[in-house]
């Protein structure tokens, strides 16, 4: 047995070193890549040990139970899964949820929004369509079009009376079309002047005012080597430019990061912002082609003026992204029941050194 546990041994070390790199804030992308799949990370690290310990003991030789192979595999498997955790546990129905169900249904005050990430290849433009359109949203923020995908998209952006569009030919290309009535927008280069986010402002029919933001900031990748610099960078600003902002604030998009990372908390933390999934589920949206590695990537965050109604992913679209759906109520009287993460006092350090690298 020796082979199969110097082996497991391996596997788990390379895991476990995986995972204390995710614990470094430096942002080269091997190292902000283990922030992925710390779920499929738990679920090879439990089958790789539950296999070990059949082979072993069981199968092979039960007396040795006090093997410090054993105690080896055990311990390391145990840490494991007890470190990763830390992070996904609260995106699981195992922990409260963080935003609180709607108590009322005012169609006046209501958000049905949609986030898709449309693969700016891909050419199912009739399945996008119509994937959405049942949806039925008052307010659609599209990633990666370009000018060819405004011009498909036409029959159902056509009965949208208000947008904002901003087609690129370079994957970060943003339009956002809505029901409601768009009284001022912006469109930002936070970091880059290649990468742009919009910021809108936007009247429900109950007369209340809100502010959404668009981003989607450059992810991490080993093809083009950029590191996570950017991204960090760029949702740390938003972070500390949201802490001061009292009014209702909703921020959506594909983040190129996962809702456990280091950064997202950072920004969650520092924003005051609330997350509709936590004790909901990870409602993973990438890849939409690979079923065992999915990570959520696409993000809608919210202030305390926000009450939950639904969040679902919606079907394929020809997209390497799933459409994210999500229905809010804007109930300002139940802020206080609606509690953000607390903020560390390392977090100012933490933001000014992440904004210092680009």
């Amino acid at each position: 047995m020796y082979p199969l546990a110097l082996s497991v041994v391996v596997l788990l070390c390379v895991i476990a070193g995986g995972a204390l790199l995710t614990i470094s804030n430096h942002p080269h992308w091997f190292i902000r890549g283990w922030d992925f799949p710390h779920v499929q990370m738990v679920f090879i690290t439990v089958v790789a040990a539950l296999i070990y310990a059949i082979c072993s003991i069981w199968i092979f030789d039960p007396a040795s139970i006090n093997s410090a192979w054993h105690w080896t595999i055990a311990t390391l498997s145990v840490l494991i899964v007890a470190g990763l955790s830390y992070g996904i546990l609260p995106y699981t129905r195992l922990l409260p949820v963080q935003t609180k169900l709607a108590t009322k249904v005012e169609l006046s005050g209501r958000i049905r929004m949609v986030i898709s990430n449309v693969e700016m290849e891909n050419d199912q433009y009739d399945l996008w369509m119509g994937t959405v359109s049942n949806a039925n949203p008052d307010l659609v923020i599209l990633l990666e079009v370009n000018k060819t995908w405004l011009e498909k998209i036409r029959p159902f952006t056509s009965q949208y009376p208000f947008a904002v569009s901003y087609p690129q030919d370079n994957w970060y290309g943003m339009l956002l079309i809505s029901r409601f009535p768009i009284l001022n927008h912006e469109i930002r280069f936070r970091v880059t002047d290649d990468v742009p986010s919009i910021d809108a402002r936007l009247e429900l029919p109950s007369g209340e005012q809100f502010r959404v933001l668009a981003v989607h900031p450059r992810p991490p990748e080993p093809i083009r080597d950029n590191d996570s610099a950017q991204r960090d960078a760029e949702l740390t600003l938003y972070g500390l430019e949201l802490q001061n902002d009292p009014s209702p604030v909703i921020i959506g998009g594909d983040l190129n990061d996962v809702a456990w990372s280091s950064t997202t908390r950072l920004f969650l933390r520092l924003s005051k912002l609330l997350d509709p999934r936590r004790g909901r589920g990870f409602y993973n949206s990438f890849s939409a082609r690979h079923w065992w590695m999915r990570f959520p990537l696409d993000h809608v965050f919210h202030s305390r003026h926000f009450t939950l109604h639904n969040i679902a992913r919606l079907g394929y679209v020809g997209s390497d992204h799933f459409p994210m759906l999500l229905e809010l109520q804007c109930e300002p009287s139940r802020k206080s029941e609606q509690y953000p993460l607390e903020q560390r006092e390392s977090d100012d350090a933490e933001a000014e050194k992440l904004i210092q690298r680009v």
